[in-house]
Parts: C-alpha cells; structure tokens; sequence
C-alpha cells in the first residue's frame, strides 16, 4: 500500500453541537485523541487541521497546524492539511468520526491509485470527509476557495474523485459505524451508548 497522510480536521465551529466536537469526552480520551489514535497505526503521519480558537490535548503522534484563514469548512481544512502533508496521498476524516475503521482506509487508498483521490458513499451520497486525496487536488481547492466556493461536495465533482459504492464498503464495516459523524448531541450521545455496548460485551 502506498504511504499516506492521515489528516484530521478540527478545526471548525460546531454550531450544530453547540461546543468543540474534538474536544468532547469519549471515555477514558476526547474524540480527537481518539482519531487521532486510531489512524496514527496505519499512516506514516497524522496531521490535524485547528484553529485559533481552540486550545487541543497533547497529541503526541500528531502534527498540528492551523488554518490559515480560521472557520472557512471543510475545504479550507483539506486545502490546509494537503499542504501540510509529507506524502502524496492523504486520508482525510473530521474529527468527529470515533469508529472510523482502518480497513475501510486502506480500501479508499488502494482505489486512490490511479487517481486524485477516492471518497465513500454512504447512504447514497459521497462523504468528502471519509476520502482520500491526492496533493494535486490542493490547487483545485485553492480555486475553489478563492471564487467563494466552500462546499466539499463541490471538491468531489471539480477533482472528478473516483466514488468508492457503498456496497464494497460495508463488505468491510457492515455495521457501517465508521461513517457515524458525532455533529449533533444526538449523534454524540448515540456514539456513546456504543462505546458502553461495547465495553460491556
């Protein structure tokens, strides 16, 4: 498999949470550590994506950078974390995905090689923010930014990334949680009675 980048965006405003998702307890660790930790065993490096207004845990096992421009989305954060990166190839993932699964990483770097980038459909809609992405496709989104466009979505179609089916994915995660994104309290409350699941199993 080729060396990738895991990049890990924290750094936007959480309205919909109503405080810092990467920040929230997550057992024993806050969702970042988290991520972070999980993604830190299969990526030559982690580079997590801050901002100015927000103070993270130590994260030994992750560089941080911050934006350049704070709270601009997502494709900010990608634009920022590519930059960063020391490989072509990077994984990128919000930090407010707890069950992200290695497995389903590997697979969108192995589609990703004879492309920009290859990102998960789940649901039937492509997740930019469970992708992989190639340093080319920085310029693109730099583009993108500069004529007011902010939409991930948008970055999918203007890189024309290859959309990995949502069938060959949950051959790997059939429970299909690794696409669960903490953004609300009820999603973050539902993704704690998993982890209690699990630990009492």
């Amino acid at each position: 498999m080729e060396p990738f980048t895991a990049i890990v965006l924290a750094g936007g405003a959480s309205t919909r949470m109503g405080r810092p998702k990467a920040l929230l307890p997550f057992g024993a660790e806050t969702l970042i550590e988290r991520v972070v930790r999980r993604l830190e065993a299969i990526a030559s490096e982690v580079v997590v994506v801050s901002g100015p207004h927000l103070v993270l845990p130590p994260l030994r096992n992750a560089r941080v950078i911050e934006d350049e421009k704070p709270l601009q989305g997502p494709v900010a954060g990608i634009l920022y974390g590519l930059r960063a990166a020391r490989t072509d190839l990077c994984f990128v993932c919000g930090c407010d995905h707890p069950f992200i699964e290695p497995a389903v990483v590997r697979l969108l770097i192995e589609r990703a090689a004879a492309a920009r980038g290859a990102v998960a459909v789940f649901d039937g809609i492509p997740q930019p923010l469970v992708g992989a992405y190639r340093q080319s496709v920085a310029e693109i989104a730099a583009s993108m930014l500069a004529a007011g466009e902010r939409r991930a979505a948008a970055l999918v179609r203007q890189a024309g990334l290859v959309e990995v089916p949502e069938e060959d994915l949950l051959r790997i995660d059939p429970s299909g949680r690794g696409f669960l994104d903490v953004d609300t309290p009820e999603a973050y409350k539902r993704a704690l009675e998993l982890i209690s699941l699990r630990v009492s199993r």
